[in-house]
C-alpha cells in the first residue's frame, strides 16, 4: 500500500509541474495575441492619417486654383461652354440677350460669358439664356511685354480708371491700341463689366501669353 501512495504521490506531483508549465505557457500566448492586436490598429490608423494628408495637399478646394501667383482674380455670366467657336457662335445667334457677350478660348475650349466682374457680388445672371457664376484669374507673367504684363492689373482696377475711354490721354503702360479698342468696346455697351469682358477677350484672343486659370 505504501509503494502504491508513493506512487500516486509522484503522479500528482508530476501533473502539477505540468499543469503549471501548460498554464504558464498558456498565459504567455494570450498576452502576445493581446499585444498583437492592439498594436495593429494603431498601424492602421497611423496608415490613414498619412494618406488624407496626402490627399488634402494634392487636391485643391472649390474655389481655390492651382496657381500659385498673384495673378488678379475675375469673376464671369456665363452662358455656355463648347468645343468649337463655330457652335458657340450659332449660340449666341440664337438669343438676343447675348449681342454683348463675348467668346473666349481656353485651353480648347469656348466660353460664352456675358460679363466680367472683379467683384462677386457685382454679378448679374440673365435668365433666358440662363447663366452663371465662373471664377477665374488671368496673369501676364509670361508675356515679354511690359504693357501686357500690366494688363490684367488695369482690368481689375477697382476705380475702373483704366476703363474710363472718353478721356483723350495715352497711357504708356498699357498697349498702344488700348484707346481704340476700348473706345470700340464702349460702343456695344456702356456697361463697364461688358466693356471689360470686351477689351480682356480681344487682347486675350491675340495674346497667349495672358494665362487664364480656373
Amino acid at each position: 500500500m505504501k509503494i502504491v501512495s508513493h506512487v500516486m504521490k509522484k503522479q500528482i506531483f508530476r501533473a502539477m509541474i505540468i499543469g503549471g508549465f501548460v498554464g504558464l505557457l498558456g498565459v504567455a500566448i494570450f498576452l502576445g495575441v493581446l499585444q498583437a492586436s492592439t498594436q495593429l490598429p494603431i498601424k492602421n490608423n497611423g496608415s490613414d492619417v498619412a494618406t488624407n494628408q496626402s490627399q488634402s495637399e494634392t487636391i485643391p478646394t472649390a474655389g481655390e486654383t492651382t496657381s500659385t501667383s498673384n495673378a488678379p482674380m475675375f469673376y464671369a455670366s456665363q452662358a455656355g461652354v463648347y468645343s468649337n467657336y463655330e457652335s458657340a457662335s450659332a449660340f449666341v445667334a440664337e438669343y438676343p440677350a447675348l449681342k454683348e457677350s463675348a467668346i473666349v478660348q481656353v485651353d480648347g475650349k469656348f466660353y460664352v460669358w456675358t460679363s466680367m466682374e472683379i467683384e462677386e457680388s457685382q454679378l448679374k445672371f440673365l435668365q433666358e439664356p440662363a447663366t452663371f457664376k465662373k471664377a477665374f484669374s488671368v496673369s501676364g507673367d509670361s508675356c515679354k511685354k511690359p504693357t501686357l504684363v500690366e494688363l490684367p492689373t488695369a482690368l481689375a482696377d477697382k476705380n475702373a480708371t483704366k476703363l474710363n475711354f472718353k478721356e483723350d490721354g495715352k497711357d504708356s503702360t498699357l498697349p498702344e491700341d488700348w484707346q481704340s479698342i476700348g473706345a470700340a468696346a464702349s460702343t456695344i455697351s456702356n456697361d463697364v463689366s461688358v466693356i471689360r469682358l470686351q477689351v480682356f477677350a480681344h487682347y486675350q484672343a491675340k495674346n497667349t501669353c495672358l494665362q487664364v486659370k480656373f
